[in-house]
């Protein structure tokens, strides 16, 4: 069985920092947005849709494309190897990393596999999210190294040299630029084109448990040391970092999103903050009183974010927030939210912990239907 990438914050604070440095050690047993261009799809196995389909990947090793309008099986394709990594559309194609190291194309009209990546052997464990922009799909693996592959066959186009002991989390591309966050606190630079190193990187005492997420030349990311930096891209310090007096209760796990100079962050304890982009200014926060695992997600004037008890809260950017946020929505699922969910026409597409795809109704502020994505 794979060892999960989540590591456990349920624990007290000192295991957490051990279990943290063990993972950071050489030589250890091997692990529906879009910005700028480039799609982009970040943690557990979660949704995507397009043109009235449902892409959810699982944990059991499966690849399932469900009809929104009839609520049903378009098909479903088994990897035998678990799925951490959200699937991917582009054009025809959609394109899964797995745990056992390979990049997986398959066809959106009924689930064939195009290509595989690499056609025998391993790259490594695959647990950040794909990134595709101009023609190529960028893999962060757990070998420590980025990949681009080209988008139709799948060929290998550059493998950057090894970056840390393994990368878990998503590069984020901005122009001809490739940005990775590594375990080890260091944020790399690399050109799109070829993978090589540029002439900028940052460094930070602590680790990076997040992807980076970029707006108006900054990145943002969360740390193991219980604080959220941004950082000038250029700069060979931080702009700021939050909360800037004690740090916050937990690890900020889930990358932010970025939405009219506010930013957006959930924590693993509990909290939902809200952040000015340009000082690090605490706007207001809203406890949830569960670890917010996930991103938030953004439709229209809403801000929805779920958490770990299965709660999906639902935020009117539009209205007056005081210091301590108040929902417009509050919404059971009934399941852990953990995995990367999306949002189209009204509807988010859930996979809950329980292994089920859950479309909540954000309008009507219920579970308008599910789908069991269990073969059994």
């Amino acid at each position: 069985m794979a060892t999960t990438p989540y590591l456990s914050y349920r624990m007290k604070q000192p295991k957490i920092v051990f279990l943290v440095v063990i993972a950071l050690l050489p030589l250890v047993l091997v692990s529906c947005s879009l910005f700028g261009g480039a799609s982009v799809s970040k943690g557990w196995a979660g949704t995507a849709f397009q043109s009235g389909i449902i892409y959810v990947g699982t944990r059991d090793g499966r690849v399932w494309a469900i009809n929104s309008s009839t609520q049903s099986q378009s098909w479903n394709y088994t990897i035998n190897t678990a799925i951490y990594t959200t699937p991917i559309v582009d054009g025809d194609l959609v394109y899964v990393g797995t745990y056992s190291g390979q990049i997986c194309a398959l066809t959106i009209a009924g689930g064939a596999e195009r290509w595989v990546y690499p056609r025998t052997g391993s790259i490594g464990a695959v647990v950040g999210g794909l990134v595709i922009a101009n023609e190529t799909i960028y893999i962060s693996s757990s070998d420590g190294s980025v990949y681009a592959l080209d988008t139709t066959y799948g060929d290998l186009k550059w493998k950057s040299e090894r970056l840390a002991d393994k990368l878990w989390t998503s590069p984020t591309v901005m122009g001809d630029t490739l940005y990775v966050s590594t375990f080890d606190g260091h944020i790399y630079a690399l050109s799109a084109e070829t993978g090589e190193s540029l002439n900028w990187s940052f460094k930070s005492d602590a680790g990076f448990a997040s992807s980076p997420v970029i707006y108006e030349d900054v990145i943002y990311v969360g740390s193991f040391d219980r604080h959220l930096y941004a950082t000038e891209i250029g700069s060979n310090v931080s702009m700021w970092k939050f909360p800037q007096e004690k740090p916050a209760g937990n690890w900020f796990w889930a990358s932010p999103i970025v939405n009219d100079g506010i930013v957006y962050a959930g924590c693993l304890d509990g909290k939902l903050y809200a952040i000015e982009a340009k000082t690090g200014e605490k706007l207001w926060e809203f406890d949830a009183g569960s670890p917010i695992v996930s991103s938030p997600v953004l439709m229209d004037n809403l801000l929805i974010v779920g958490d770990e008890s299965g709660t999906v809260y639902v935020f009117d950017l539009n209205a007056k927030i005081g210091d301590e946020a108040v929902p417009l929505k509050t919404i059971s699922i009934g399941a852990g939210v953990r995995s990367t969910f999306c949002a189209q026409q009204g509807l988010v597409y859930i996979r809950g912990e329980d292994n089920q795809l859950y479309a909540v109704d954000i309008d009507k502020g219920e579970v308008s239907w599910k789908f069991s994505l269990s073969t059994e």
